[in-house]
């Protein structure tokens, strides 16, 4: 039985595109089975293809192969890269997108392609497929690459994030479906002894529940992708706050304003 595909892209569904990989995956291999995990990054954003498969990838099985293709710089000189990480692997061009598997200690390759061949403009779908598929079939990554060190891959260009008692200072890193915005804030370095913040002149209240929140009250609780969230009950707090992927957020603690 071959491994499970998983596909994250930006491409989304009004285009060929997705259909594209796919086709170019069961081409090869009928009995592929193919999942797909996210087409609706938004366009060109790393950084929350990054955070989706970061928060995504180990709640599939080992020997999973993720074929992560946000790739603005498509058909330039940027690399394509190969990891593995405890039974996984991880296809995805070199701007970032893999950068998170960097402290967990996966290892890296350099993909060798014929780019002579190919379009230059859906990697994705000549060179990331057909990769893919190898790799199912049974073929080692040595010989589809070289092995690199971790630093040499490009690192996630992202904002910092910073907590204190007065001030946490951070950006979206997604907003669902429900307009909840998914903040760069890891549950477990969230002061849960401040109760009140305010974001934009607005009272945002510490909750466990979206039910916890009445009519337009913000909320910001624990989510389950691993992160903290701004979020409004059967409400788009995006759209509330104006805020999208990759938006700045400034919450401060009215209690302790320096």
């Amino acid at each position: 039985m071959y491994p499970l595909v998983v596909l994250l892209t930006d491409f989304g569904h009004r285009d060929p595109y997705v259909g594209q990989i796919k086709g170019a995956l069961f081409s090869h291999a009928p009995q592929m089975r193919c999942v797909d995990l996210c087409h609706e990054v938004q366009p060109y954003q790393i950084s929350q293809a990054a955070f989706l498969l970061r928060s995504s990838h180990e709640h599939f099985p080992a020997q999973t192969i993720f074929l992560c293709v946000v790739d603005p710089g498509v058909g330039s000189s940027r690399a394509l890269l190969a990891a593995r990480w405890n039974g996984r692997t991880y296809l995805a061009p070199d701007n970032g997108l893999l950068a998170f598997l960097v402290p967990l200690g996966a290892q890296f390759w350099r993909l060798s392609v014929d780019l002579s061949a190919v379009s230059s403009t859906f990697h994705g779908r000549d060179i990331f497929a057909p990769v893919a598929v190898r790799l199912a079939t049974g073929i080692c990554l040595d010989s589809l690459g070289m092995r690199i060190r971790p630093e040499c891959i490009a690192a996630l260009d992202v904002l910092q994030t910073t907590i204190s008692s007065h001030l946490l200072s951070t950006h979206v890193v997604h907003v669902d479906r429900f307009g909840n915005c998914l903040l760069d804030v890891p549950i477990a370095a969230m002061p849960q002894t401040i109760q009140t913040w305010t974001c934009t002149e607005q009272r945002v209240r510490l909750v466990q529940t979206y039910a916890d929140l009445q009519g337009s009250e913000i909320g910001l609780l624990a989510g389950s992708q691993g992160v903290m969230e701004l979020a409004c009950n059967q409400a788009s707090c995006a759209r509330h706050l104006g805020l999208e992927p990759g938006s700045r957020v400034l919450l401060h603690n009215p209690e302790n304003m320096v």
